[in-house]
């Protein structure tokens, strides 16, 4: 794909296969560039270079395998997943370590004190990458970088068709297109593995399926190479060759076409109360499933 598609050649003394393998090393396997120059016998210019080569090529297939869902798609039959038939993900922000200048470092110190990126990663129900959004710095709130890639007047702009919603965390807003746990009621995995015991309340047991339901990881090329290596579990020979293939001769919808979709982050009483109303919904299942366990 990358000599294919994206017109990645063989240099006099290094073949593509190498220039490759020297890049996964250094984002596989957080292997410093120096490090190679023992084992490639090349200069770390050359393996700096190259590195760039394959960064780019392997950008260019960004829209190739990071893209919104279609919704004629069915969730998976997984048992986390039962409890919300219209989600299509979830999301979460992602601090990723960065080098910056000493004069931006301030900006990108996060409440953890480390120098990072937020990056706004979205998945599927495979854990696939929908949208991610690296370059916000990491002092920036989760929610504030939601709100500006949902801008319309971006060329990327993320929207949430109506009807549908994303399993958030509760730093976003709880409202149309994104579904999120209530507040001051245990959340996480770890608490409920901690305690060991059993949710008591229609929230907790909400948190509890909504915390199970939510993942996510990574930054923009090894988004697709994540994609990638996703796909290839599931596909033989040039089955992917021609999804893409097909994908490309689609005619692509238009950056500002917007209609049906959710573009923006607010609060709503309705989806409140449907919130709420999910949530009673489980609870009430779930204690006539305990009582006929005890039968």
């Amino acid at each position: 794909m990358l000599r294919e598609k994206c017109g990645l050649r063989e240099s006099v003394y290094v073949a593509v296969e190498e220039k490759v393998a020297m890049f996964l090393l250094v984002v596989g396997h957080g292997l410093k560039m120096r490090l190679l120059r023992g084992q490639y016998k090349r200069s770390l210019g050359t393996i700096s270079a190259h590195f760039s080569e394959v960064l780019t090529a392997i950008l260019s297939l960004h829209k190739e395998f990071i893209k919104l869902p279609d919704l004629s798609s069915t969730p998976p039959d997984d048992y986390k997943w039962k409890w919300f038939p219209n989600a299509l993900g979830a999301i979460d922000g992602c601090h990723v370590d960065v080098c910056v200048h000493v004069s931006d470092q301030g900006r990108y110190r996060n409440r953890k004190q480390d120098i990072t990126t937020n990056m706004l990663g979205v998945v599927d129900w495979n854990m696939k990458f929908l949208y991610a959004m690296p370059g916000w710095e990491g002092s920036a709130s989760d929610s504030r970088v939601l709100k500006d890639a949902m801008r319309t007047s971006r060329q990327d702009a993320f929207a949430v068709p109506n009807g549908k919603y994303y399993l958030a965390d509760a730093g976003y807003t709880n409202g149309p297109g994104f579904l999120t746990p209530f507040r001051s009621t245990r959340y996480h995995l770890k608490e409920w593995a901690a305690s060991a015991q059993q949710p008591k309340t229609a929230h907790e047991l909400y948190n509890l399926r909504h915390s199970r339901a939510r993942n996510i990881r990574i930054i923009n090329a090894c988004c697709v190479l994540h994609n990638y290596t996703r796909d290839r579990q599931y596909m033989m020979d040039d089955l992917l060759l021609e999804e893409v293939d097909a994908e490309l001769a689609a005619q692509p919808i238009e950056a500002e076409d917007h209609a049906g979709y959710i573009t923006s982050v607010r609060v709503t009483t309705a989806w409140k109360n449907f919130r709420k109303q999910l949530a009673n919904d489980m609870f009430a299942d779930y204690l006539v499933a305990h009582a006929e366990l005890e039968v």
